[in-house]
C-alpha cells in the first residue's frame, strides 16, 4: 500500500511497480519513459558576467579561506575531542615564507583592510605563491574577521 502511494505521488516513480523492482531493484535510466516526468531544460549556450578586476597585490597576498571539520562547538566542549579543535594558522607557500622571512610555527599578524588577526605559520608546497589560506570557524582570530581579497602578513 505504501509503495503504491509513493509511485502515484512522486512523478519520478510514475508507473513503477513492485513486480518491476523485484528482488534486485531497477535502474531509473533503464525504464522506458524515464525522463518523461521532468521538464525540458535549456542546455546552453550560457554566458557569464565578466568578474571584477583583480586588485593589485602590491606585496600583499590573496586571501583564501577554509573550514576544518574540527572547528565546531561539539568538538570544543568534548573533553575527548578538545585537542582537535583548531587554532588559527596561516598556510603559505615556501616562496612566500622565504620572502616574508617567516618560519613554520612562528606567530604572525595577518591584516586585512580594517582588521588584523594572529596566526601560526604553516608552510605548504601546495599553496600557490602569492596566496595564503586562513581558517573560518575558529573561536579566536577567525578569517571571517578580515575584509578584502588581499592581506598583509607581518612578524609579530
Amino acid at each position: 500500500m505504501a509503495s503504491t502511494q509513493l509511485f502515484a505521488t512522486v512523478p519520478f516513480y510514475a508507473g513503477l511497480t513492485l513486480d518491476e523492482l523485484g528482488g534486485r531493484g531497477v535502474r531509473w535510466p533503464d525504464r522506458d519513459g524515464a525522463g518523461d516526468a521532468f521538464a525540458e531544460v535549456a542546455l546552453g549556450p550560457f554566458t557569464l558576467d565578466e568578474p571584477d578586476p583583480v586588485p593589485q597585490a602590491n606585496g600583499r597576498l590573496r586571501l583564501g579561506t577554509f573550514r576544518s571539520i574540527w572547528a565546531s562547538e561539539e568538538v570544543l566542549v568534548s573533553p575527548a575531542l578538545r585537542f582537535l579543535h583548531p587554532s588559527q594558522r596561516v598556510e603559505m607557500s615556501p616562496a612566500d615564507a622565504r620572502r616574508l622571512d617567516v618560519a613554520p610555527g612562528e606567530r604572525v599578524r595577518v591584516a586585512g583592510d580594517r582588521r588584523a588577526i594572529t596566526a601560526t605559520v604553516t608552510v605548504r608546497a601546495a599553496v600557490p605563491p602569492g596566496s595564503v589560506f586562513l581558517e573560518t570557524g575558529v573561536p579566536e582570530d577567525s578569517a571571517s574577521e578580515l575584509e578584502g581579497p588581499l592581506v598583509e602578513v607581518r612578524k609579530g
